[in-house]
């Protein structure tokens, strides 16, 4: 009998109805509070992305970074969205530079800083971006990155 009152208890009384009584209900219902990672941000706003939901990526992007403040992928990301998607040049250099801060590897940040640095019209800074960018694709093995890079490279010191 004891283990009956305990399971009422837990479950809520059930009414004459067959309902269980709501203020009950609401009292020994679970919460469920759902924690993302920054991985599991990034992700979901890699899909948002690609689905065109820009202002729900950006979103996620950003929540990716404040649980990570060092997670430049999501830097680089955001800061294409706001380079191509939102014409937002110097927030998506912004978001590069801070890229690169975390990484001064990271051939694809150097690569799209200098994208951005071309539109903002930094010809000298796109140079030197695009140089780094080819050296850390050539180091890496990564031959049609540092292909790219080379020929905007070339496009500029034309």
């Amino acid at each position: 009998m004891k283990h009956f009152y305990r399971a009422i208890g837990i479950l809520g009384f059930v009414t004459i109805l067959g309902g269980i009584s709501p203020a009950i209900r609401a009292e020994s219902a679970p919460i469920l509070i759902v924690q993302n990672s920054a991985e599991d941000l990034f992700n979901s706003a890699l899909a948002k992305s690609e689905a065109g939901d820009i202002q729900g990526a950006i979103a996620d992007y950003t929540e990716a970074i404040r649980l990570n403040p060092n997670y430049a992928k999501a830097y680089n990301k955001r800061g294409i969205i706001h380079g191509r998607n939102l014409k937002d040049y110097p927030a998506a250099k912004a978001d590069f530079d801070r890229a690169i801060e975390i990484n001064p590897n990271y051939g694809d940040a150097y690569y799209n800083r200098a994208r951005v640095r071309e539109f903002l019209e930094d010809k000298d800074g796109a140079i030197a971006d695009y140089h780094k960018a080819a050296e850390l694709y050539q180091k890496d093995g990564n031959t049609n990155d540092y292909q790219d890079a080379i020929k905007h490279l070339e496009m500029l010191q034309e």
